[in-house]
């Protein structure tokens, strides 16, 4: 270890003779300003809520109190019922100051309410991105949609972007449908890669509306007449495009019954006289953070709560300004309680908790739910997916759900953490922009089933191409295998199980005793030249060891002098006879220590970071510790002896954020492990930072050859082409950028003190580990995300009427009042 040693000494003298730069004093009042309005609107809205309490009903009193002894979805529940009472005008008109005091760019849950559809003043155009329009019903076929409306008119740090918007929000173009076709609603989110490089989100909500404009009916009527001649002529040899979503028509012409697909394009059919036309629309929130259950339920319930019939309920320019101007994003570490609009126009507003995880401690926000990914998808293939990703192949999504391309998009991307996929990225693919397809660079992009290109793409074999629906996976050539593959797997499986969540288990591996095995043989092992005698000696001998080693959880401040903060440390013994009895021995805990443990504390019941320290029997500290043991025949046998109950969209809300959460810490795990001793063959730079930057291009950051030489050699071929990445590349250069930058990358930060608890565990000469060792999730994480659940730090208030006339109904969903959406006072101006 001497030349480490050397090495250790080196980087500690470099470091110190960088020169760190300090931020201006203008930084530092402007981030002064930023914390104290954020502090003195939290406090008033904790006032305000507070008050609200005690001058409340005893209900109300009753709700509060029995939030803070039941469980997050039991309080989740009981919250929907909950509307906070209207503040005196003194209070209203401070917290409106506070408002306009806070940074709008980075406090707004949404910038724009974007409403997009055909524009009749325009009439009917083609849409020549969608593909041969002419060779198609005129049913099938594009037409171009154009932004209706857009709320605000416009927004400094984020300017409109119409046509990219409606591209989005409406990607299959403008679309007719009859009453023989599927018209439900469909949502779908997507995202835009701004100049700067940052994200944005939309949320779009797409249904079809009725066309009583008798110009557009005899259009479509006189398109679909030329197109049947043109086939009774025999001028068209294509059959007609197949629609799949609705019942089949027989009152046919003999025509399309003779054209080849006469039960599909039945639906293709637009009889003028006895047919209903309808056209798409759609309503969309363009947003800096993707919340997407809250953009989603917001947009289902805002189409809902359309007045159709006179009625009660508030207008939609009420609940439109309230998402725009009222509605904040939770500050990191906090939560908010805000109010979305209900499923009746007569019903109360339904509550929502949206929170924000801890820059320093936890991982980046993410809403999408992982258990969909795995549902989709399978295990394997999201590890297979996961390495062309990391090795910055060309990925290609297809799906006949524009949803599905996004979760799966977004949750891929998520996986990377602390990396970053810096290359091109649209989950989302427009028919406009499908010549990206042939650019030479990596890009995540996903495409529609339906399109023509992605069945001409799916046959390259130089990306990764995945049917979402087929859960069918193509890979590159030559692709390495992860490291650690077969227990990687058998680590997410028993996370799954243990949410039981579902999934198609054909693929999956054989569980024992917590490790994949499939063939009687890891992958990994298997690929090295050891004979079989000494591969099982080899596996039973980490098996053991592995329940040996100290397990450590992130508990809270305090400790033994010499270890880190927060850092619990139990020692783990047990004999080889004994190692079958840890399942029934976490189950009697679970059952019996941790109800008790849980009901002292005064936690809610049943909260995955139960701590089970007061029980008798002191082995585990972490429940998420003991259930990684669990092989999923024990587990079945737990989930079996409770019901399994149905959980509302609100609370399924919450539990997919905890899974989140225990999926993220594996794949972090796995990061840290395989990197933990990265910083050592950093080269650091013995020059200024203007000079480094002018030259990092051509300057060797990382010493790959000696890094590589102290890996095992069944890991090299993927570590190898991992280090020559872009997304490696970026955290080498953020690391070294660290040392001249007063705050680091919050990401990197956090994989660094994830490092350090490897360190402290294996000793701070260890280069890497020669065995699987699973992770051990951090209690901090999941009891702050319970916290900020149980615990409100501001509460907004509902919506309320902002119109002094509304509509008593519409026919469609109308075009709002502008002048109460493109300003903030309207819900404080008088009436």
């Amino acid at each position: 270890m001497n030349d480490l040693e050397q090495r250790t000494q080196k980087t500690k003298k470099t470091k110190a003779a960088a020169v760190a730069a300090t931020t201006t004093q203008a930084d530092k009042q402007i981030m002064t300003t930023r914390e104290n309005v954020a502090s003195r609107l939290s406090k008033l809205m904790l006032n305000n809520s507070n008050s609200n309490t005690n001058n409340g009903s005893s209900t109300a009193q009753a709700a509060t109190t029995t939030s803070t002894t039941t469980t997050a979805s039991t309080t989740a529940a009981s919250m929907v019922s909950m509307v906070q009472s209207p503040q005196s005008p003194g209070e209203q008109s401070e917290l409106n100051q506070l408002k306009r005091d806070a940074d709008p760019q980075f406090s707004r849950f949404a910038d724009y309410f974007v409403i997009c559809g055909l524009d009749l003043d325009t009439g009917l155009e083609p849409d020549r991105f969608a593909g041969d329009n002419l060779h198609c019903s005129p049913l099938d076929r594009a037409y171009k949609s154009k932004p209706l409306a857009h709320y605000p008119e416009h927004v400094t740090w984020n300017p409109f972007d119409a046509h990219g918007i409606c591209m989005l929000s409406l990607p299959q173009g403008l679309r007719f449908r009859t009453q023989k076709h599927n018209i439900e609603p469909k949502f779908h989110s997507f995202a835009t890669t701004r100049e700067d490089g940052k994200r944005c989100y939309g949320f779009s909500l797409v249904f079809y509306e009725e066309i009583r404009n008798r110009n557009i009916c005899g259009a479509i009527h006189t398109l679909q007449s030329m197109f049947i001649t043109e086939l009774s002529n025999g001028q068209q040899t294509h059959s007609l495009s197949r629609v799949k979503d609705g019942p089949v028509s027989r009152s046919l012409p003999r025509h399309f019954k003779v054209a080849g697909q006469a039960p599909q394009s039945a639906q293709s059919y637009y009889d003028i006289s006895k047919d209903k036309l309808f056209v798409a629309k759609s309503i969309s929130l363009i947003c800096q953070a993707p919340y997407a259950f809250a953009a989603q339920l917001f947009l289902k319930n805002l189409y809902r709560c359309l007045p159709r019939q006179p009625g009660a309920g508030i207008s939609l320019e009420s609940y439109v300004y309230n998402i725009l101007y009222e509605v904040m994003l939770p500050q990191p570490g906090k939560s908010i309680r805000v109010y979305l609009p209900p499923m009746e126009p007569h019903l109360a507003a339904i509550a929502l908790i949206l929170q924000r995880p801890s820059l320093s401690t936890e991982l980046p926000l993410l809403d999408f739910p992982l258990r969909l990914l795995f549902s989709y998808l399978g295990v394997e293939c999201v590890i297979q997916l996961l390495t062309c990703v990391l090795l910055e192949s060309q990925v290609l999504l297809r799906s006949t759900d524009y949803q599905r391309l996004m979760i799966v998009g977004e949750c891929i991307t998520s996986l990377l953490f602390p990396f970053i996929w810096p290359h091109v990225y649209a989950p989302i693919l427009p028919a406009a922009l499908h010549h990206f397809l042939d650019a030479p660079v990596p890009f995540v992009m996903g495409l529609h089933a339906e399109c023509e290109a992605a069945h001409k793409i799916g046959s390259e074999a130089a990306l990764c191409f995945v049917d979402i629906d087929k859960k069918h996976i193509q890979l590159p050539e030559e692709l390495p295998i992860f490291p650690h593959k077969m227990d990687f797997m058998a680590e997410i499986i028993s996370v799954l199980d243990k949410f039981e969540i579902e999934r198609d288990r054909a693929q999956e591996p054989n569980l024992k005793n917590g490790y994949g095995m499939r063939g009687g043989a890891d992958a990994m092992i298997s690929s090295c030249t050891l004979p079989n005698g000494l591969q099982a000696a080899r596996r039973s001998k980490e098996r053991f060891q592995q329940l040996q080693e100290t397990v450590y959880t992130l508990g809270g401040p305090g400790g033994s002098p010499g270890q880190l903060p927060g850092v619990d440390y139990q020692p783990l013994v047990a004999h080889p006879s004994k190692i079958d009895h840890v399942p029934r021995i976490a189950d009697f805990l679970r059952r019996k220590g941790g109800m008790r443990a849980a009901q002292a504390s005064g936690s809610p019941v049943g909260s995955p970071t139960m701590s089970l320290s007061s029980s008798p029997v002191g082995i585990y500290h972490d429940v998420d510790a003991v259930d990684a043991t669990l092989p999923p025949s024990r587990m079945g046998s737990l989930s079996r002896r409770s019901e399994k109950q149905k959980l509302s969209a609100v609370d399924q809300y919450y539990q997919d954020l905890r899974i989140n959460n225990s999926l993220r810490e594996i794949f972090l795990n796995r990061f840290a492990h395989m990197f933990h001793a990265y910083e050592y063959f950093v080269i650091y730079p013995n020059q200024a930072k203007d000079e480094w930057l002018s030259n990092r291009e051509t300057l060797q950051n990382f010493d790959k050859s000696s890094f590589l030489s102290d890996q095992p050699e069944h890991h090299r071929a993927f570590l190898a082409r991992f280090l020559e990445s872009q997304m490696f590349a970026t955290l080498i250069d953020n690391k070294i950028l660290a040392m001249w930058e007063p705050q680091p990358d919050e990401q990197l930060q956090l994989f660094d003190q994830r490092i350090k608890l490897l360190r402290r565990r294996h000793g701070e000469n260890m280069i890497c580990a020669t065995s699987y060792e699973p992770c051990v999730l951090s209690q901090d994480a999941q009891q702050g995300f319970e916290k900020r659940l149980n615990c409100i730090d501001i509460e907004v208030t509902p919506p309320s009427e902002i119109l002094s006339n509304r509509a008593a109904y519409f026919r469609s969903f109308p075009l709002l009042e502008k002048g109460v959406l493109n300003q903030e006072c309207a819900s404080s101006c008088p009436h």
